[in-house]
């Protein structure tokens, strides 16, 4: 029971974050759509900042694991994967945008703990990324190639191109960029 009651507070808190950013998320409304009352809360958090990370914290280590970790761990077809995933338009909702990049674009400069965790949670996309180019490498669908870099250019082309869909509210735009993305990519095959 306490842990579905933590697991309701992360999920709604999650949400209304995602929604509304940090700074205009209620506490009211994540105990409401949680079914949690305050004293709850209380149980489990110190203060709606302490829910908020470990919400931001669990939400995008689920999403990582899920859409990036899955596919290192396959013993093929790595890039195959990777491409059908970033053209997978019901991965991502264009319309609030990517939930790490717009706590990064709120709170980094003004609170040092959301800062320190959106970089541990960018560097760990990155490196999941990295990890898939290596993989791609190590069966020969990649030629050998600088991943780190690959990654970093990779992830960061994401995040533009999510950002452009939000701003334009045409997914269009990311699938475009998606498409560049993928044949920069395959110009490191062999042959």
């Amino acid at each position: 029971m306490k842990e579905n009651t933590r697991q309701r507070l992360i999920d709604a808190t999650y949400e209304e974050v995602y929604s509304h950013g940090y700074q205009g998320a209620a506490l009211a409304d994540i105990l409401a759509n949680a079914g949690v009352h305050k004293g709850s809360m209380y149980h489990f958090f110190a203060n709606k900042k302490e829910m908020a990370l470990a919400a931001i914290n669990e939400k995008i280590a689920e999403r990582f694991g899920t859409r990036y970790l899955a596919i290192a761990k396959g013993d093929r077809d790595y890039l195959a994967n990777f491409f059908e995933g970033l053209r997978d338009l019901n991965q991502r909702d264009f319309r609030r945008g990517c939930p790490v990049a717009n706590i990064v674009q709120e709170m980094s400069n003004i609170d040092e703990d959301f800062n320190t965790a959106m970089k541990e949670i960018y560097a760990k996309f990155r490196q999941s990324v990295k990890i898939i180019f290596d993989k791609a490498v190590s069966v020969g669908e990649l030629r050998s190639c600088d991943t780190a870099k690959l990654a970093l250019f990779t992830t960061s082309t994401l995040e533009g191109a999510i950002l452009s869909a939000k701003a334009s509210g045409n997914s269009q735009d990311y699938l475009d960029c998606v498409e560049c993305l993928i044949s920069y990519i395959e110009s490191y095959k062999h042959g």
